[in-house]
C-alpha cells in the first residue's frame, strides 16, 4: 500500500489501553465474532426502540428451522453464529436502505 491509501484505511481508537490502530482493509474476516446470546436478549427487550429494532430479526444461523424437530442438527459452533460484523453490514445496508427511500 502506499502512504496515502494506507491513511485512508486507517483509524485509531484512544481507550483505557491506549491508543489502539486499526485498518478497515479486512475489517469484517478479522471480527467474525459471535454475539453474546444474553447480550442479545437483552438488547432484543430494551425500552429504547431503534436497539431493539436492530436485534429483533437477529437470528441464529444453526436456530433455523423448528430446532424442536430438528434436535440432533442443532450444533454449537461459533461459525454458524451470526457475527457482529455481520450484524453490522446488515444494519448498514438497512439503514442505506431506509435513507435511499426517504430522498
Amino acid at each position: 500500500l502506499d502512504k496515502k491509501r494506507k491513511y485512508e484505511t486507517h483509524f485509531e481508537v484512544v481507550h483505557y489501553a491506549g491508543v489502539v490502530p486499526y485498518n478497515i482493509l479486512g475489517w469484517l474476516d478479522k471480527n467474525r465474532d459471535p454475539l453474546n446470546e444474553t447480550v442479545v436478549a437483552v438488547f432484543q427487550k430494551s425500552a429504547n426502540k431503534l436497539m431493539a429494532g436492530i436485534f429483533e430479526s437477529y437470528i441464529r444461523s444453526d436456530m433455523v428451522g423448528d430446532p424442536k424437530s430438528q434436535p440432533k442438527q442443532r450444533k454449537r459452533k461459533a461459525a454458524s453464529f451470526q457475527t457482529v460484523s455481520q450484524l453490522h453490514k446488515e444494519n448498514l445496508n438497512k439503514l442505506m436502505a431506509n435513507l435511499r427511500s426517504t430522498q
